[in-house]
C-alpha cells in the first residue's frame, strides 16, 4: 500500500509540476496567413491547450457585425496601418518563434475575463507586442486619434487583472506599456516582450485585459503569444489518479467597429 501511495504522490507531483506553453502554434497549419473569425454569433469563445478564450460576436442586422474579446491570427502584414489589418501583429509580422500562429485582443466593451484556466494555478506571463493597425495610428494619428507625441505625454498602457478561484478579483495587478513617450524620446513596442505575471499568485483562474490611453481614439489591441501556466491536472483526471491508488483522499469607452458578413 505504501509503495502505492508514493506511486500515486509522484505521479500527482509530475502532472501538477509540468509548465504548459499555449502558443496558438496547433490551432492551424503554419504559414496559413489568416485569421479566425468564427460565422457564428454571441459567444464564440475557444480553446488552447486546455485555455479558454473569450470572444463574442454580435450581428447587428443588414449584414454588419461587430466582435470583441480574442482570436488568433497568422497575418504576416506589419507594415499596413489601418482597420481592415487589425488581425496582424506589428514588427516582424510573426509570432514570437517566428513560424507559427499568435493570438489578438480586441477590447471589450463591457470588459470581462478574455482568458479562463481550466483551473486554478499559477500563470508565469506571456509575450505581447503591438497590432500593426494600433501601432500605425500611435506613429501616424488616424481619423479617430492623434498620433502620440512627448508634447503630451502620451501611455499606452495594458494591465492585467487575476480573478481567483472564487472569482474574486486578485488585489496585485500587473501593467505594461505598449507606448511610452514620456521621456527624451518617443517608443512604440514592435518586438515580442515578456511580461512577468508571477505577482498574481498561485491561484489564477481568469484573466482580464484593460488597455487605456492618454488619446481616448487609440486603437484598443494587442497581440499575445507564449501564454505560459503552471499546469494543474484536471479534476478528471485527479479522480482517475485517487481511484488508481486505492481510494486515497486528496484535500471601455472605445471605438466600435463593424465589418459586413
Amino acid at each position: 500500500m505504501k509503495k502505492i501511495m508514493l506511486a500515486a504522490a509522484l505521479s500527482f507531483a509530475a502532472l501538477a509540476g509540468a509548465e504548459v506553453i499555449v502558443d496558438f502554434d496547433e490551432l492551424w497549419t503554419t504559414g496559413q496567413n489568416d485569421y479566425d473569425m468564427s460565422a457564428g454569433f454571441g459567444d464564440v469563445s475557444w480553446t488552447s491547450k486546455g485555455v479558454q478564450f473569450v470572444r463574442n460576436r454580435t450581428d447587428w442586422g443588414g449584414g454588419f457585425s461587430s466582435w470583441d474579446g480574442m482570436t488568433f491570427s497568422s497575418v504576416n502584414n506589419p507594415s499596413v496601418g489601418g482597420f481592415g489589418n487589425q488581425y496582424a501583429v506589428y514588427g516582424s509580422g510573426s509570432d514570437a518563434s517566428g513560424t507559427g500562429s499568435y493570438a489578438v485582443f480586441y477590447e471589450p466593451w463591457g470588459g470581462g475575463n478574455s482568458v479562463v484556466l481550466p483551473v486554478a494555478t499559477e500563470v508565469m506571463g506571456f509575450h505581447f507586442n503591438n497590432t500593426a493597425y494600433a501601432a500605425d495610428s500611435l506613429l501616424n494619428g488616424d481619423s479617430f486619434a492623434r498620433a502620440f507625441n512627448l508634447a503630451s505625454n502620451d501611455v499606452f498602457s495594458l494591465t492585467v487583472v487575476g480573478y481567483d478561484s472564487l472569482g474574486a478579483e486578485i488585489d496585485q495587478t500587473v501593467s505594461v506599456n505598449l507606448a511610452d513617450y514620456t521621456g527624451v524620446s518617443g517608443q512604440v513596442v514592435s518586438d515580442w516582450t515578456w511580461v512577468d505575471l508571477s505577482a498574481l499568485g498561485t491561484d489564477v483562474k481568469a484573466l482580464r485585459f484593460d488597455l487605456s490611453s492618454t488619446d481616448s481614439g487609440t486603437p484598443t489591441y494587442f497581440a499575445m503569444d507564449n501564454l505560459t501556466v503552471d499546469a494543474i491536472p484536471e479534476p478528471s483526471s485527479v479522480v482517475l489518479l485517487v481511484a488508481g491508488a486505492g481510494g486515497l483522499v486528496w484535500f471601455r469607452r472605445r471605438r466600435k467597429y463593424f465589418f459586413r458578413g
